[in-house]
């Protein structure tokens, strides 16, 4: 019986409609339909939460019609409606392959809420490093689990920003390079910046379990000796931002 219900309000099945008390007054369609309706407003409105910025850059009713299609061609798999439209970003890009922002939006709205639930993980900082003595520049590294790294096309980033703070969007570019962002958990606050493209690549290797000494080496082995001082530099940074932790 539940699974008929189911069906019914989801897929619309009319078999469900047996299930349920027909009369004069309101039909056994009419009531099923009440239910189809909440099931689908409950989903919009759950994208609509997460993926704020983007329903302020289509406006309510743009955002209702892609919310609504997304909805049909994908039901929720999960009881905990959290993580209902980890596939928005990708139905975006499959269905609106000519606005690039649309999806990248939907990916920097996406990546802000997962950080600020990743779990809490202690990061590296000058203290902890300072507690493991010289050999932590041969331990393994990785990120953080709040931590993102997110490939650009358009100037999402700063459309992204300007509604945040209400302000009129620039218009959509699309940008000679791709750029990369960071998106990560500073304290309690979901933050992102872009990276150079050499930032970025030392950031892969440390996702992938490198040390800072390896990262050091292969770094110089590329660049020459003055890139000694600028891993030097990011690593200040990457401590300050806690974006890093041990490996094991």
């Amino acid at each position: 019986m539940q699974a008929r219900f189911l069906t019914g309000v989801i897929d619309g099945a009319a078999v469900a409609e047996a299930l349920i008390v027909d009369d004069d007054i309101v039909g056994a369609r009419q009531r099923l339909d009440i239910y189809r309706h909440n099931y689908r407003a409950s989903l919009t409105g759950v994208l609509a939460d997460h993926f704020a910025r983007l329903l302020a850059y289509l406006g309510d009713e743009q955002f209702g019609r892609v919310a609504r299609a997304y909805v049909a061609a994908h039901r929720s798999s999960t009881r905990n409606l959290r993580y209902y439209g980890g596939e928005f970003a990708a139905f975006l890009a499959q269905n609106f392959p000519e606005d690039g922002e649309l999806a990248e939006l939907a990916m920097l709205d996406g990546a802000l809420r997962a950080a600020f639930d990743a779990a809490d993980v202690a990061a590296l900082d000058a203290a902890r490093v300072g507690a493991l003595g010289d050999g932590w520049i041969d331990r393994a590294l990785s990120l953080h689990p709040s931590v993102r790294l997110l490939d650009f096309r358009y100037n999402s980033a700063a459309i992204w920003s300007a509604l945040d703070g209400d302000r009129e969007p620039p218009p959509v570019t699309q940008l000679p390079g791709r750029v990369r962002l960071l998106i990560w958990r500073c304290g309690q606050q979901p933050s992102f910046r872009s990276l150079s493209m050499d930032e970025g690549a030392a950031l892969d290797q440390l996702a992938a379990g490198c040390s800072f000494t390896a990262l050091c080496a292969r770094t110089i082995a590329v660049a020459g000796d003055r890139a000694a001082a600028t891993v030097a530099d990011w690593l200040g940074i990457w401590l300050a931002d806690g974006i890093l932790v041990a490996a094991d």
